[in-house]
């Protein structure tokens, strides 16, 4: 992935290209072999693909494609991958590769084919081919025909072969493409068509027969000439018909001449054509397909003109020959051949103008001899006279007697050819006639493609209707075959834009006949005459049928008739009206039937085409406007159509009331024609005596709408208004005028509306359904026809009759005619409705999707009004509600949904709904629905329900839910006995339940309907009787506040007695109604119902109604209180939904308030609770007990919830256990009572907390108790990790609250901790369970401690240090020690979060009253420290006040007097006879004196004596113990001792801090103590030591130098009595205090440290007894002198430096003492080496001082010259002067010469650049010296001294030295005499010497590099030398010199060896 990243992201080098490709082929290797999973491989080579995607890369490289063609089916990856990413670019280079590697590489060659096989490459055919061709021209190149050749040849030849077969299309475009551009590119005179045939064949000779290749790169040539040639060369080759001939030649030569049939070059098939032999070539299929082509096109191209038409002539006529030649005689091919002769047919007339002589010329030298007939001046017409015999030789029944014509050559005159095509179409016509379904199979199937086919066509067809028809039934065949095909071509030229409009100038076509058209065929485009021609058959098919329909025919063939007429108008209407405006007019105008009749049934009846409506209305219009001016011009008239037109008034309406407002508009032109004709309508009828039952009011009203015209055009709802003003009474519009209902008198309106139904009733339904409901405001008027009530009592009828369904205009019809006879008007008041009502109403539940059964029922529910219900009887009141209770439970939703309203609109009253229940228990039973007029029968039985269409449960489940639906019934509580009684029996009498279920289900199988069970029906009924007592029982107490509100409303504006009586009065009656109703409820029945019933949500609605029952009526609950709570815990086991929650924590609330009314006693509520609450499931015990607390009071009743849970776990643990806490937290009551406090804020469980405390009775202590204060303590730590205390406590809400509780909860907590720890084993509580008691109390403390303030925290530890047990006091003071300890920890980053990050700037800055409580905290701890430090009993008390003084002091620092008293409390206690209490007040002091500073030194001199007193008598009592002496009354371990020591430091610390310079009476005690005590110089305590060495440095930073220094010089003396400690912390105080002074000091007392530095130097050589590590003791003398130099001058250090240089060699003049010369040597050079380290450059010139002394040492000359100084004798030790003398010399010497050399190096190191002190003198004087050391032997005890050098470190300072020394010098003058001294020790004897000689010139040679060379020739005689050493080492060293020096010289130096 990373590759392929890096290569689409940017360019890469090619040669990283190269890397990265080899790489990644290697990885794609290494998966291919090693790993079974493809997908590694994938990705590998998914890489390599986007490398060379990406990058510019030509050609994998040959190891890659090794690597992809060993790797197994990888044509197969490439295929997978090349559906998924686009590798095209991979794909191609990859090719390209295989076929440059393929030439040498079989493998590689059937990759590239398999490849082409497998992968789709279609897109890279072109590279693949071009490549191809390229190979075969450089194989042509090399002229020489080897086996190789050959091969290549052969896998070029199978490439190609390979792509053919695969990519064929793509094979030709390339090969194409591809000759082209080499043709381009080449310049020699020989084809390369030739070249690369010759080379794919191999040089066989052009002459000789065909090649493969030849033939196929012939064929498909891009030059027209060489495809030519080739396929004349096919003809001519005679090879290719023999035996021996391969079938896939022939396959090759096959397809490649079908290819050339379809050349675009028309020569090239002319050519093929020409060929004799072409049978031979192409199979009789191929053969007769290409012809139908050829012939096409070259018909194209005759009808289009274009200027190949000669060429296209003498293909078409080569085409008829081989129709004509090949194919006689062939009938299955019969069909083909007469459709490719069918266009040709037709003979054109003169087309084309003369050809000129270059014409002439071309056809006389082109064209072979076969061709020159073809050259006549008039092609198309040769064409047709060939086609026309081709037609007569085919044998085609349609061509059997056509006419044809001699071709001799002579011109045709137009007349003939007219003549002749006119004979032909005749007799093709009458063929048609007798078998025109035939024909037209055969024209639809094979020529309708070219437009000259569908011209001849046409032109037949038009021939055939020109015939006269025999009869109706001919025409109607003719039609029914010819009408569809040629409505399909019209359409299709209409979508084309031909025959939309028509010139002027050709509508006399539509008369003629078809020789008119064949005489103008001449000039006209084909698709023109075609739509004229069409235009022509319908004008000839319409008066086909006009004449088909004089004839009288059967009542079947009449409705074909008006199917014919209707289509032709719809056709004539829908498409190119003005084309077919004349058709139109001529068809309604020849109509023998009423014209009017056949209108109106156009734009009434449904689904007919708008476009046809509009133009039938036009027509209507155009038909009375022509009719009215026959009239005004006396012309003879129709005078039954005069008639006939306005009697369709009716039928006008329909498209009056259309949305479209054209189609009104053409409507309202319809109305004014008849308004036109109206006078002479009367005026015919008055004449004839034929007056209509319409004449005397129908122009009226045309008039009248005339005259509204712009508004029942503008306005869709107008017309409706506008009839239902005009025929009724009562009804106006603001836009109708209102006169109109006033124009006529009742009489006639009823005749006017008589006449407008009569005529819908008599249309189509559509018709009636739109012109009644023009007439739906008229309501209930319409129902005065009596049609109308026929009509709807039919349509009722027939709704339910199983032999013919509605229809849904009938259904519409049926709804429309419900809902306006239930809209009374007062025209209608009076008339009977309810029988349609209630048949409407009636519903079975077998028709409950059947639209015509439930569209009416829900339309009359919709139309259901209370005035309407309220209007019927009460008998009738009662079926109507009976029924729609029955449909209220309708399975039909919509049906459910209108009766639900219904009911919600009428009024029902109290007596039909106690009917309705007395029924379902079967008191009563309701009425039938008897006929009218009748006498109206009981049923006693209740299966009349059933007949209803539901069984009585469903009957009682759907009145249940209208009474909780219906809640403004009157008198509802007259309800509740009834509806007890009613649950009484649905849940009690088994025998009702038992009839009720069996009548059910038979009315279910009846009714086959899938319903709820009726189990289910009957728990519904159940839910709804429950929920209706609920309902009412909530309304008592809202409707007597609702009175009592309304009367206080009402009777404020009354007298005041009149007011109190009033009032009196209703709350009596309120009283009577209430007690009636209390004393209905039946408490115990509801008990007894929860008890026998299972379903939740029964108890549900059983809990709800005893909720409503107890807030209205409590008495009626006390008595059954047990039992409900019963109830209540059983419920809640097994159901807990949102609702069942609901519904408990109502009734808990309502009931919980009566409990404690009569018990009081929470706690045993709650208990009663918790005993069901393991049985309840995990989600609903959180509910039920926060609902109950909630009821109880948080504050109290949760503290006893969680005693009680603890009390419950603790009996279940066992007081064995070990980690009890740990189990305790899967225990269902801990993580409970988490839960519930969870539910709480902290305000509210956290004095819970307290309060639970309180309720454990410490006083009855017992393991179980133990236990319950373990479960308390785990809550109560738990909690207190709850975040809402640290959000308070940082939002500052509730913090008093919140600390004091914290408060009070901390001293519970620590008095128990203390209670358990200190009578544990007293109660008997078990260790394990103490111990983690102990622990939890410990955690809770420390998490409230981290939220209390400083104020509160303090005054929780005064009351707890105020406690009568010392152990809890002591306790107190630990928790205070902790608490401090963690506020020491606040400034720092990593423990800011040890407090809450809200209290934590109150512990760093006490305020005012916390600092109060601070001071008396501490005067507590004082009073405490006073009582109990001297008393060794409660010593532990004292200790542990005194410690936590010090803590406070350290963390809590105030500048109070409180501390000042502290200070001299606690040094009074410094004396005390216990250690440790003696320690801790040191410690103490120690940190009040840190605190106070100098405020303390009132208290020095008594603190100072007490350290002085204290430690001198702790070391007397050390002593004592080692000399076994009890005389020391101290007491303490050796632990407390090393406590007190350390202590005592922490004191001096704290005073040396702060009282530095208030120190200086005590300085040399103080001096003795720190340097002297062993204590603190013994290494015995790390610790102690490491405080004592901080205490040592901290005096010399804080005491001044005039104060300190005197005393630390004076204790030398006595340091060196005790030991080297001693003397080595000396001096390092001394270096410390020196780096510390400034130059005054230093000037006042240098002479005074030096004198004692240089005395302390002389240790080496006095060897002091108790001086074991003088080595130690004399670096540190050493490091302290070295530190004064740094601060001296140099005038001041060069006298000291001369004094120590006569120091050493005054020592070395004693002859007595011979070794002493050594030993001081060994001290004087360590300094000069630490001296020259330090000072570097500066010390280089005193080296001058010491030159002597340096070659002295060298050479072993330690005497010196001079006269001899006496000095006072010192006695040394016999033993040690043996010793010494006894020891070797040489040792010492060894070790002088080692720090010489040392020494030396790091002068010579330093003197670099300057030579300030290695000049030639003293070079010359150094050389031999230092060189002589290559020769000196180590001592032989030199591994007994550690402290001495080893050999190995000497030589590498020796070799350094002169190395180093030769570099400084910088000149060749010395390095020659070095150099050769150094080689003459190469020639040694020693190897250790020649080793070292080798080792300072490989020095040399690596750091003088060129400057060295000067010295080469000295040099190699000796390596010469040293190369031949017998040494393995020396050889090795010479050689790498060696080759050290030829590689810094450049030249080989073996040969001056």
């Amino acid at each position: 992935m990373i590759v392929g990243l890096l290569a689409s992201r940017s360019a890469l080098s090619p040669n990283l290209i190269k890397s990265l490709i080899r790489s990644i082929a290697d990885v794609a290797r290494e998966d291919a072999e090693h790993s079974t999973d493809l997908q590694l491989f994938r990705v590998s080579l998914m890489a390599l693909v986007n490398v060379v995607q990406f990058q510019s890369v030509e050609v994998l490289p040959k190891k890659v494609v090794n690597i992809l063609k060993e790797t197994r089916d990888i044509s197969g990856i490439l295929s997978g991958l090349t559906k998924e990413f686009n590798i095209d670019k991979f794909l191609a280079v990859l090719l390209e590769s295989l076929m440059e590697y393929s030439s040498d590489d079989d493998i590689c060659h059937e990759l590239l084919l398999s490849i082409i096989k497998t992968v789709p490459v279609n897109a890279l055919v072109d590279r693949v081919v071009s490549k191809t061709l390229s190979t075969s021209m450089k194989l042509y190149k090399k002229g020489n025909e080897t086996p190789s050749s050959a091969q290549e040849r052969s896998k070029v030849k199978q490439i190609l072969v390979s792509i053919n077969d695969h990519y064929s299309l793509e094979l030709r475009e390339a090969v194409k493409s591809s000759l082209e551009d080499i043709e381009v590119k080449s310049k020699k005179d020989n084809s390369v068509y030739d070249i690369l045939c010759k080379t794919l064949d191999g040089g066989v000779d052009s002459s000789s027969a065909l090649s493969d290749s030849k033939i196929w790169f012939g064929l498909e040539h891009p030059k027209a000439r060489v495809r030519r040639a080739t396929v004349m060369s096919l003809d001519a080759d005679l090879s290719l018909g023999e035996k021996s001939v391969s079938s896939q030649k022939l396959q090759t030569v096959n397809d490649a001449l079908l290819r050339r049939l379809y050349d675009e070059d028309l020569s090239v098939v002319q050519a093929v054509l020409s060929m004799s032999r072409l049978s031979e070539f192409i199979n009789h299929s191929d053969l007769l397909d290409g012809l139908q082509k050829v012939l096409k096109r070259c018909t194209d191209i005759l009808i289009l003109r274009s200027d190949d038409t000669t060429v296209a002539a003498a293909v078409a006529v080569s085409c008829l020959e081989h129709v004509i030649g090949s194919f006689s005689g062939q009938e299955e091919h019969a069909t083909e051949l007469a459709a490719m002769i069918f266009p040709l047919i037709l003979v054109m007339p003169k087309v084309f103008m003369e050809f000129t002589l270059l014409n002439d010329i071309f056809c006389m030298f082109f064209l072979s001899a076969n061709q020159h007939l073809f050259c006549y001046k008039y092609q198309s017409q040769i064409v047709n006279l060939k086609a026309l015999n081709a037609a007569k030789e085919l044998r085609w029944p349609l061509y059997q007697k056509l006419v044809s014509i001699s071709s001799s050559g002579q011109n045709l005159a137009h007349q003939n050819i007219s003549a002749v095509n006119m004979d032909n179409i005749n007799v093709m016509a009458e063929y048609f006639l007798a078998n025109f379904d035939e024909c037209l199979r055969w024209f639809d199937g094979y020529c309708h493609d070219l437009e000259s086919s569908k011209t001849m066509f046409f032109l037949i067809l038009l021939q055939s209707l020109m015939k006269p028809q025999k009869d109706f039934c001919q025409f109607f065949a003719l039609y029914e075959s010819c009408f569809p095909v040629v409505t399909k071509e019209w359409e299709k030229l209409e979508s084309a834009g031909f025959g939309v409009s028509i010139e002027e100038s050709n509508r006399k076509l539509l008369d003629n006949d078809c020789k008119a058209f064949l005489d103008h065929i001449h000039g006209m485009k084909l698709k023109e005459l075609n739509a004229e021609i069409l235009i022509c058959i319908f004008w000839r098919l319409l008066d086909a049928y006009i004449a088909a329909s004089c004839e009288d025919v059967t009542k079947d063939e009449n409705q074909k008739r008006e199917a014919i007429l209707q289509n032709l108008f719809s056709f004539f209407a829908s498409h190119s009206k003005v084309v077919f405006k004349e058709h139109l007019h001529h068809l309604v105008s020849k109509q023998q039937n009423s014209p009017a009749r056949f209108l109106s049934s156009l734009f009434t009846d449904e689904g007919v085409a708008v476009a046809v409506q509009k133009e039938s209305l036009r027509s209507f219009a155009s038909v009375c406007s022509q009719l009215e001016e026959g009239i005004r011009l006396k012309n003879e008239i129709d005078e039954s159509l005069l008639l006939q037109l306005p009697a369709e008034f009716p039928s006008i309406l329909v498209p009056l009331s259309n949305d479209d407002q054209e189609m009104r508009a053409a409507a309202m032109s319809c109305i004014e024609g008849q308004l036109l004709l109206w006078p002479h309508v009367s005026l015919s009828g008055g004449k004839n005596g034929r007056s209509a039952a319409w004449s005397h009011f129908l122009g009226e009203v045309l008039a009248m709408m005339v005259q509204q015209k712009k508004l029942i055009v503008s306005d869709t709802d107008f017309l409706s208004e506008f009839f239902t003003t005009l025929l009724s009474s009562s009804h106006h519009r603001l836009l109708v005028p209102h006169n109109v209902g006033e124009r006529f008198d009742r009489p006639t309106k009823d005749s006017i509306l008589k006449f407008i139904l009569g005529s819908a009733l008599s249309s189509s339904p559509y018709g009636m359904l739109k012109i009644m409901s023009l007439l739906k405001g008229l309501g209930n008027q319409i129902m005065q026809v009596k049609e109308v009530n026929t009509l709807l009592n039919d349509l009722l009828e027939a709704r339910k009759s199983s032999h013919k369904a509605l229809s849904k205009i009938q259904v519409k019809i049926l709804c429309l005619l419900l809902e306006c006879c239930m809209k009374l008007t007062s025209a209608t008041a009076g008339h009977s409705i309810d029988s349609y009502i209630l048949k409407a109403l009636q519903v079975d539940r077998s028709y409950s999707e059947d639209s015509s059964i439930i569209q009416p029922c829900v339309t009359v529910l919709r139309c259901l009004n209370s005035s309407l219900y309220g209007s019927f009887n009460p008998e009738i009141q009662e079926l109507l509600f009976q029924e729609l209770v029955c449909l209220f439970r309708s399975y039909n939703g919509e049906i459910q949904n209108a009766a639900r309203v219904a009911l919600l609109q009428i009024k029902v009253s109290s007596l039909t709904i106690h009917r309705m229940l007395d029924f379902v228990l079967e008191k009563a039973v309701p009425l039938t629905n008897a006929p009218r007029g009748k006498k109206k029968k009981k049923v006693t039985t209740h299966s009349d329900v059933g007949r209803k269409g539901c069984s009585k449960l469903v009957f009682l489940s759907s009145l249940l839910d209208i009474l909780l639906l219906k809640k403004d019934i009157e008198n509802r509580t007259m309800f509740v006995e009834a509806l007890f009684k009613q649950l009484n029996t649905v849940f009690m009498d088994k025998e009702w339940i038992s009839e009720a279920v069996k009548q059910d289900e038979e009315h279910a199988e009846a009714s086959s309907d899938i319903s709820q069970s009726t189990a289910t029906t009957i728990c519904y009924i159940q839910q709804n009787l429950l929920s209706i007592l609920e309902d009412i029982t909530n309304s008592l107490t809202v409707n007597d506040r609702a009175q009592v509100i309304y009367f206080f409303l009402v009777v404020e504006f009354l007298e005041p007695v009149y007011m109190l009586l009033m009032f009196i009065d209703h709350v009596n009656h309120m009283m009577l109604l209430q007690d009636e109703s209390v004393g209905s409820f039946d408490i115990k029945l509801l008990v007894s119902c929860v008890r026998s019933i299972d379903d939740a949500a029964t108890c549900n609605h059983i809990f709800s109604l005893l909720s409503a029952v107890a807030k209205v009526m409590p008495d009626r609950i006390l008595d059954h209180i047990v039992d409900i709570l019963t109830a209540i815990g059983k419920s809640a086991v097994t159901q807990w939904d949102s609702h069942s929650k609901k519904v408990f924590e109502d009734l808990i609330s309502t009931i919980v308030p009566c409990w404690l009314s009569t018990s009081g006693n929470e706690e045993e509520l709650l208990q009663i609770f918790l005993n069901i609450l393991p049985d309840v499931a995990q989600h609903r015990k959180l509910s039920i007990v926060v609902h109950l607390l909630r009821t109880l009071g948080e504050s109290n009743s949760l503290a006893s919830l969680l005693v009680l849970l603890f009390r419950s776990l603790a009996s279940k643990l066992d007081n064995t256990l070990e980690h009890a806490s740990t189990s305790l937290r899967t225990q269902w009551e801990y993580t409970f009572a988490l839960q519930v406090s969870g539910q709480y804020s902290c305000m509210v469980w956290l004095p819970s907390l307290v309060l639970m405390l309180q309720k454990l009775e410490m006083s009855t202590w017992d393991p179980q108790l133990a236990l319950e204060l373990l479960v308390a303590m785990q809550f109560i730590s738990d909690k207190l990790q709850d975040p809402e205390i640290a959000f308070k406590l940082k939002s500052l809400e509730d913090v008093t609250g919140i600390q004091e509780t914290s408060g009070e909860l901390m001293e519970h907590v620590a008095t128990y901790l203390q209670l358990v720890g200190s009578k544990r084993k007293d109660l008997g509580v078990p260790a394990s369970v103490g111990k983690e008691l102990k622990e939890l109390m410990h955690a809770v403390l420390t998490s409230v401690r981290k939220g209390l303030l400083p104020s509160t925290y303090f005054q929780v530890i005064i009351k707890l240090l105020g406690h009568a047990d010392r152990n809890l006091r002591k306790k107190a003071l630990g928790l205070l020690c902790d608490m401090a300890k963690e506020c020491s920890k606040l400034t720092q980053k990593h423990n800011k979060r040890v407090l809450n990050p809200s209290i934590r700037s109150y512990w760093l800055r006490f305020d005012e009253i916390t600092s109060q409580h601070f001071e008396k905290m501490c005067h507590d701890i004082l009073k405490i420290i006073d009582d109990n430090t001297n008393t060794s009993k409660h010593s532990s008390l004292g200790l542990s006040a005194v410690s936590t003084l010090e803590v406070l002091v350290t963390v809590f620092p105030s500048n109070d007097s409180i501390f000042n008293s502290c200070l001299a409390t606690v040094v009074k206690h410094i004396h005390s006879d216990d250690l440790a209490v003696s320690s801790g007040c040191f410690r103490t002091v120690g940190a009040i004196i840190n605190v106070l500073g100098p405020r303390a030194l009132p208290e020095l001199p008594s603190i100072m004596d007490n350290v002085f007193q204290r430690c001198h008598a702790v070391s007397l009592s050390v002593n004592s113990e080692t000399r076994d002496s009890d005389n020391v009354s101290l007491t303490g371990s050796s632990n407390s001792k090393e406590s007190l020591f350390m202590s005592i430091l922490v004191t001096l610390e704290a005073i040396i801090d702060k009282l530095g310079g208030f120190l200086n009476p005590y300085l040399g005690k103080v001096l003795e103590v720190v340097i002297l005590r062993p204590q603190y110089a013994n290494n015995s305590s790390s610790k102690l030591k490491l405080k004592a060495d901080a205490v040592r440095k901290l005096m010399t930073e804080k005491v001044p130098a005039r104060l300190l220094l005197p005393p630390l010089l004076k204790i030398y003396s006595e340091a060196i009595k005790i030991g080297d400690s001693s003397l080595s912390i000396t001096f390092q105080m001394l270096g410390n205090f020196i780096s510390t002074m400034d130059r005054s000091s230093i000037s006042a007392f240098y002479i005074n440290i030096f004198d004692v530095c240089l005395l302390a130097l002389d240790i080496r050589r006095q060897q002091p007894a108790l001086v074991k590590n003088i080595t130690a003791v004399e670096k540190d003398v050493i490091n302290a002198m070295v530190v004064l130099t740094m601060k001296l001058t140099e005038n001041m250090f060069k006298p000291l430096f001369i004094r120590c240089v006569e120091w050493s060699e005054y020592v070395e003049q004693n002859d007595g003492l011979g070794h002493a010369n050594i030993d001081r040597a060994v001290s004087f050079y360590s300094l000069v080496q630490k001296l020259v380290s330090s000072h570097r450059s500066l010390f280089v010139p005193y080296f001058k001082y010491i030159l002597s002394g340096l070659v002295r040492h060298l050479t072993d000359d330690v005497a010196t010259p001079g006269p001899a100084r006496k000095k006072k004798a010192k006695l040394i030790d016999p033993d040690i002067q043996k010793s010494r003398e006894n020891s070797t010399s040489s040792v010492g010497k060894w070790h002088v010469r080692a720090l010489v050399l040392s020494s030396l190096h790091k002068c010579f190191l330093y003197d670099a650049g300057n030579l300030e002190f290695l000049d030639s003198s003293n070079f010359q004087a150094l050389l031999k010296p230092i060189i002589s050391q290559l020769d000196v032997d180590p001592p032989s005890s030199l591994e007994h001294h550690p402290d001495v050098p080893s050999v190995n470190e000497v030589d590498e300072m020796l070799v350094s030295c002169v190395g180093q020394m030769a570099v400084t010098s910088a000149s060749d003058l010395h390095w020659k005499p070095l150099n050769h001294e150094v080689l003459m020790q190469t020639r040694s004897e020693k190897v250790r010497t020649r080793i070292l000689g080798l080792k300072i010139v490989k020095y040399m040679v690596e750091n003088l590099r060129e400057e060295y060379l000067v010295l080469l020739p000295e040099t190699i005689p000796f390596l010469g030398e040293l190369l031949e050493d017998v040494e393995p080492k020396v050889k090795l060293f010479a050689q790498e010199i060696l080759k050290e020096m030829e590689t810094m010289s450049g030249e080989s130096l073996r040969q001056y060896l």
